[in-house]
């Protein structure tokens, strides 16, 4: 009787410690959504492109276009430097997951997916950035945000062939519909 307890006891501790894997993994995934959205929100500078017709610009929409300010940091260079050691992070933790001996076959799969998920979002962002600078920007930063993607571009203000090309990009990068897709002005 007593060895059945011992069991019982031991399959409990695999169980919480399989479920404490998975829960560190979306805690992990939460932070970094988390600060993508704060780092949004704190300069309160979207452009939402919404409803953009594939072919044609609506130039009677009245969207917000404020811009971020620097406040004379280079903020490109401060925002890819955060992104990088927050991805930096997560990615560690995911190899951590990875590597341990006490994954599950479930958690591994699940942060191995992640991981996955994450590198491919990393390249997407890396080719949108450099193709948007190629088209005639000084610098962009570009981040994943759940289904959607956001654009911040060098220019006080966005004409609407500017928001075109950068539509253009994103959209042959990601696959993702004009509602999805985020452009911010930066000053």
């Amino acid at each position: 009787m007593k060895k059945g307890t011992y069991n019982e006891k031991s399959n409990f501790a695999k169980k919480l410690k399989e479920h404490k894997n998975i829960l560190m993994l979306v805690l992990v995934g939460c932070l970094f959504l988390g600060a993508v959205y704060l780092n949004v929100s704190l300069n309160q500078n979207k452009v939402n492109i919404g409803n953009v017709n594939e072919m044609e610009m609506d130039t009677n929409n009245s969207s917000d276009t404020e811009s971020v300010e620097n406040n004379g940091e280079d903020y490109f260079e401060t925002f890819k430097k955060e992104r990088d050691e927050l991805r930096e992070r997560e990615l560690t933790y995911l190899d951590e997951i990875i590597s341990a001996s006490t994954s599950d076959d479930e958690t591994l799969q699940d942060a191995k997916t992640h991981k996955m998920t994450l590198v491919q979002n990393m390249e997407k962002e890396f080719a949108i950035e450099k193709t948007v600078e190629a088209k005639g920007f000084n610098k962009a930063a570009v981040t994943f945000n759940g289904g959607s993607v956001s654009v911040i571009v060098e220019k006080e203000s966005l004409s609407d062939k500017d928001v075109a090309k950068i539509l253009d990009v994103v959209k042959s990068e990601t696959g993702l519909e004009a509602k999805n897709i985020k452009i911010i002005p930066s000053a």
